[in-house]
């Protein structure tokens, strides 16, 4: 069997809500050694030492170049001066582009400022030798964002409350791979990923939200999709597999949210479905 080229890596899985055993939300699309960052929440530095640890080539720091940021809810970004600073005090000094929505310039250069006196000591009182900090921030819109020799990322506008936010399609010599980001079971996003090879999707659970107040089930429909909403969805895409991550089921654990949200989705999906955990690796 033809050994593939491209790799999935959940490095977070979680959401606001802290739990042991699951960082806020990132992944790592790996096309052969060369890795692209999605979303930066909570935990991201641990999750790649992890990663590099468990021998996953393409996530040493002078690598970490390409990262994609699909909205700017806490949980997907509030990792990110430490991504931005510390592999850069590790070598990484090649250019570090940041890909955000409208707002990220102002972002990444009110961070920067922040942490000035910081980066500026590293820079100058380092025995070793250090480059100075180089990072790009570029804002994008819906359409092609990226590309070079190995992917080709489209941004897919998405619903999520009033915040901008998109998911984004990764087209790899191999693979078609497509990450929903945060969003309601609507819009473009579902033309755009019919017959992909993988889609990462955020789910809650619907039986466990129902016993919530209905000011809550009404926030969730409008924001978020529900497993069985999710597997109507992806009886449409059919994707080759659909990988659950971001998955919120306040009340239960677990275990028992993976039992529910199985049972939800496969009630109108039948095919591969992967419940996805820190580190998980999809090929």
């Amino acid at each position: 069997m033809k050994k593939s080229r491209t790799k999935v890596v959940l490095l977070g899985t979680g959401t606001p809500v802290m739990v042991s055993d699951r960082y806020q939300s990132s992944l790592a699309i790996i096309v052969d050694e060369t890795s692209y960052i999605v979303d930066c929440g909570s935990g991201i530095l641990e999750r790649l030492s992890n990663a590099r640890a468990r021998g996953i080539k393409g996530l040493e720091n002078k690598k970490l170049t390409r990262l994609f940021i699909t909205h700017f809810h806490p949980d997907h970004t509030v990792g990110l001066p430490a991504f931005m600073i510390c592999p850069w005090n590790a070598e990484r000094w090649d250019t570090l582009k940041i890909f955000g929505p409208k707002g990220i310039e102002k972002k990444v250069n009110g961070l920067l400022d922040v942490f000035e006196d910081g980066i500026n000591e590293h820079l100058n009182s380092n025995p070793k030798f250090m480059s100075p900090i180089d990072i790009e921030p570029k804002a994008y819109t819906q359409g092609i964002i990226y590309k070079d020799d190995l992917v080709k990322v489209e941004a897919i506008p998405v619903e999520h409350g009033n915040l901008e936010a998109y998911a984004f399609k990764f087209i790899t010599p191999d693979k078609t791979i497509v990450v929903s980001g945060d969003t309601c079971p609507r819009g473009k996003l579902y033309e755009k990923a019919i017959d992909c090879d993988i889609l990462v999707h955020e789910v809650y659970c619907e039986s466990a939200i129902k016993k919530g107040k209905g000011v809550v089930q009404e926030y969730f429909k409008r924001v978020h999709t529900g497993g069985v909403e999710l597997g109507k969805v992806a009886n449409r895409i059919k994707p080759k597999k659909l990988v659950l991550t971001h998955q919120i089921a306040y009340g239960l654990s677990n275990e028992e949210a993976e039992k529910q949200i199985l049972k939800e989705v496969q009630m109108n999906f039948t095919g591969e479905v992967i419940y996805g955990n820190d580190l998980d690796v999809i090929e």
